[in-house]
């Protein structure tokens, strides 16, 4: 696989080393949390984010890190349904960027 992807065409998770369970979910973990994507979910936010032009992607990940270190001081489990629903599109965008870029798999869950 040649990093960074600039082309989602035909791409899997299996191509970027991502193990599945059974579900067709992945897991990954952010310090102590643990969180968990569909496959379909992960590739489909992959190739919106080649969609978009970089300062504004650039623009968009900044702010994903910054809730995403918010949620995880505040506790994912302490959120109501609304704040939860945002952690989570956050580290979708985040983990997104890391599986475009490559540097992805130091945070896949063995």
């Amino acid at each position: 696989m040649n990093y960074p992807i600039k082309d989602m065409t035909d791409i899997t998770a299996k191509d970027l080393g991502i193990p599945l369970d059974e579900e067709g979910k992945l897991r990954l973990k952010i310090k102590d949390y643990v969180h968990e994507l569909t496959e379909e979910e992960l590739l489909t936010e992959m190739n919106d984010q080649l969609d978009v032009r970089g300062s504004v992607r650039n623009a968009l990940l900044r702010k994903a890190q910054k809730e995403i270190l918010s949620g995880l001081k505040r506790g994912r489990r302490r959120m109501d349904e609304e704040a939860a629903e945002v952690f989570d599109l956050n580290v979708l965008i985040w983990f997104a960027d890391k599986a475009l870029n490559g540097k992805h798999e130091e945070y896949l869950t063995k």
